[in-house]
């Protein structure tokens, strides 16, 4: 009798094991192809590029992180990135961005797979992985080089929808080859700048010598206020300031001299978020992606985009 019941007996206890490795595989296939139809368009000059959302992520992480950085703090770029289009895809309510070529015509049909090698490996390893705040992606912002210490977010911006960007020490970052620099404008360029915000009318005297200038608690300039009786104060922000002048960051002192004005810059980029710098001081101190991650973004962890 055993033996006329052993087949009924396997098939009670191991007959559905295929099917339920069936609906596994096929779940797995329903996520990949979903993950497929998350698309990018860049838009070039002939018409538009169309490619998968992560083999986007491998062209941009090659276009924004300096060369020779290491595997973990590419990954961190890499969720950062990632973290970008989930909130664009989120926005447009849809699964398709479309973003400016911005540098990634040097990639098409010319794959450059040498340069490409680890922008890939650093995709891959993250694959899925974006960073959110209580369960909303945040703004990932990153940049260069930090003054030695990163910005608070709710300081500069009057916000507190951002407190994961808050200010944190960032020391390493003083010892950069890029930390320091120096611009020196003419006198008379100084003028001609300025005037392009504030007008022919403000005099010469009140651009050259006048100037309130403000700063945050990191050291940022936020505001420059020039003022003249009889007209309407200018105001600048401080990130149109430096660009006006092209300054590395607007971590500035400004030294005027008889004929020219000097602007001693510390840092590179706006300083808000991760110092890819840092970041790479940091990997290189055995620190993975999610743990550098954490240290620049308060309160945040990660999240798989399904």
């Amino acid at each position: 009798m055993f033996v006329f019941l052993l087949p009924y007996v396997c098939a009670c206890l191991w007959g559905h094991v295929g099917e339920e490795t069936g609906e596994i595989v096929s779940d797995q296939k329903e996520t990949e192809q979903a993950k497929m139809a998350y698309k990018v368009e860049v838009v070039m000059d002939w018409g538009i590029w169309e490619l998968s959302m992560e083999e986007y992520l491998v062209y941009r992480l090659a276009l924004v992180m300096p060369e020779g950085y290491v595997r973990e703090a590419m990954k961190a770029q890499a969720v950062l990135l990632r973290t970008e289009l989930v909130s664009a895809y989120r926005e447009m309510g849809g699964t398709v961005v479309q973003v400016e070529e911005g540098g990634l015509s040097g990639f098409y049909g010319n794959k450059q797979e040498d340069i490409l090698i680890e922008c890939r490996k650093a995709v891959e390893e993250t694959e899925g992985y974006y960073l959110v705040y209580q369960g909303e992606p945040i703004q990932a912002s990153y940049f260069k080089i930090s003054n030695g210490h990163t910005r608070d977010a709710g300081e500069v911006w009057h916000t507190d929808s951002c407190p994961y960007l808050a200010g944190v020490p960032c020391e390493q970052d003083k010892a950069s080859m890029e930390y320091s620099s120096v611009v020196t404008v003419e006198k008379e360029r100084y003028i001609e700048l300025l005037r392009t915000l504030a007008g022919d009318d403000y005099k010469e005297e009140t651009l050259w010598q006048g100037g309130l200038f403000t700063f945050d608690e990191a050291g940022y300039m936020t505001e420059a206020v020039y003022k003249e009786e009889g007209k309407e104060e200018v105001r600048i922000d401080g990130e149109d300031f430096r660009h006006l002048f092209g300054l590395n960051s607007a971590s500035v002192e400004i030294e005027r001299k008889e004929t020219d004005i000097l602007f001693h810059v510390e840092g590179v980029g706006h300083g808000f978020g991760m110092s890819q710098y840092g970041a790479n001081c940091k990997a290189l101190n055995g620190e993975k992606y999610d743990e550098i991650l954490k240290a620049f973004f308060y309160g945040t962890e990660l999240a798989k985009f399904e």
